[in-house]
């Protein structure tokens, strides 16, 4: 059973705004986690101005609002070049935060 889209918890708990987020593609992810939380970290991401980005690991998975309430947010901060960087998901969507 789909959850019904909510308010979005944009700007709030560091989840950045609509105008400052670059939707991404990804690579070897389930096509399940477009609707629910994704349970595993895709291999890779792209977007045409970021080019692709190789994720190497993940170290942390913070998830704010509620499936139930259908406003879950979901964070990871992964490493890409030896580099830390946020990925976010939220109604099936992956972004990043715009100044990365």
């Amino acid at each position: 059973m789909a959850i019904p889209k909510r308010k979005s918890l944009a700007g709030t708990c560091g989840i950045p705004k609509e105008r400052d987020r670059i939707y991404v593609k990804t690579f070897d992810v389930d096509e399940l986690e477009r609707v629910y939380p994704p349970s595993a970290v895709p291999k890779k991401v792209s977007a045409p101005s970021l080019g692709a980005w190789e994720i190497q690991a993940s170290s942390s998975r913070r998830e704010f609002g509620r499936e139930i309430f259908g406003n879950l947010c979901v964070h990871i901060r992964v490493t890409v070049k030896g580099r830390q960087r946020d990925l976010w998901w939220e109604h099936g969507d992956w972004f990043v935060l715009r100044d990365e």
